[in-house]
């Protein structure tokens, strides 16, 4: 609760209700004959007995959490859940039919994907695997660079109809936008498209790729797309192409622990492999 800053987001990331964790707070108040947090216009927070506790806690998570690697690492099975994080585009639109293929030749390994804009705590086993967006800051986490994503403006061929096309970056101005509704969290897209149109343009938000295309294609605007979506749909028209482009790194990401695990070290090694061939079409350089 002392890192999440509120007593019902601590309830979230435990998976309990509040009510619960309230509950087992007052019990270990009792238990210790102290008060750990107390209530303030702000919400909770930490008593001086409760600050002292902090460190001794984060120590007992840091052992909890190498037991739970360590106990990983002995399983030799290629069957059981590999749980996986990427952003939606790269998720639904190139990690499914990509997992598809894999269990074709592991057919006892289940996934979970976890579809995050902003990147999952993978020290505290959030997730197995990640397909980030940028490189990791982590140090403790083992990381690999497999090419880029590239994201270009695009508009449906409705939309150009009725307000043409833009002939250079400054007529980007004099149109209409649809851009993303949590500013820079998705490696920049709404910076990209607010910066080059203008945040006064923006017709339509949607805090989700697939929810900022629904609109391109209805005709709000000149959006933003990874360019490996949008060139497959004969309805959209890339706009400036030499022009308006974003390119963010791609990296797969695990826990080294957990590279001693069979069936996640199998999966990563496979994405690896398959990010790596795919980089041209990621690029946006084939359809």
């Amino acid at each position: 609760m002392a890192r999440d800053g509120s007593l019902s987001a601590a309830a979230r990331d435990l998976g309990v209700s509040q009510p619960t964790l309230s509950r087992r707070i007052a019990a270990l108040e009792e238990s210790l004959a102290v008060e750990l947090f107390r209530r303030s216009p702000q919400g909770l927070e930490l008593t001086e007995a409760g600050e002292a506790l902090i460190e001794p806690a984060r120590e007992m998570e840091r052992g909890a959490q190498s037991v739970e690697l360590a106990m990983t690492g002995r399983d030799r099975a290629l069957a059981g859940l590999v749980r996986i994080t990427a952003t939606d585009g790269i998720a639904v639109e190139w990690l499914t039919p990509a997992l598809a293929k894999f269990r074709e030749r592991y057919p006892g390994i289940a996934f979970e994907i976890i579809i995050r804009l902003n990147a999952v705590d993978m020290l505290r086993r959030e997730a197995d695997i990640a397909i980030r967006l940028g490189r990791p800051r982590q140090a403790e986490l083992t990381a690999r660079r497999v090419g880029e994503l590239v994201l270009g403006l695009y508009a449906s061929r409705v939309y150009v109809d009725a307000h043409g096309l833009p002939r250079n970056a400054g007529e980007l101005a004099d149109h209409l936008a649809v851009g993303f509704d949590e500013g820079d969290l998705y490696t920049g897209t709404g910076g990209f498209v607010d910066q080059l149109i203008g945040p006064a343009r923006v017709v339509y938000r949607a805090n989700t790729m697939p929810g900022q295309l629904a609109a391109i294609r209805a005709g709000f605007g000149i959006g933003g797309q990874a360019c490996f979506i949008a060139n497959r749909d004969p309805s959209l028209v890339r706009v400036l192409p030499e022009e308006a482009e974003l390119r963010a790194e791609l990296w797969l990401v695990t826990h080294p622990g957990l590279r001693r695990s069979a069936r996640i070290r199998a999966t990563y090694d496979f994405l690896a492999e398959e990010l790596i061939a795919s980089r041209a079409l990621l690029a946006g350089e084939m359809s």
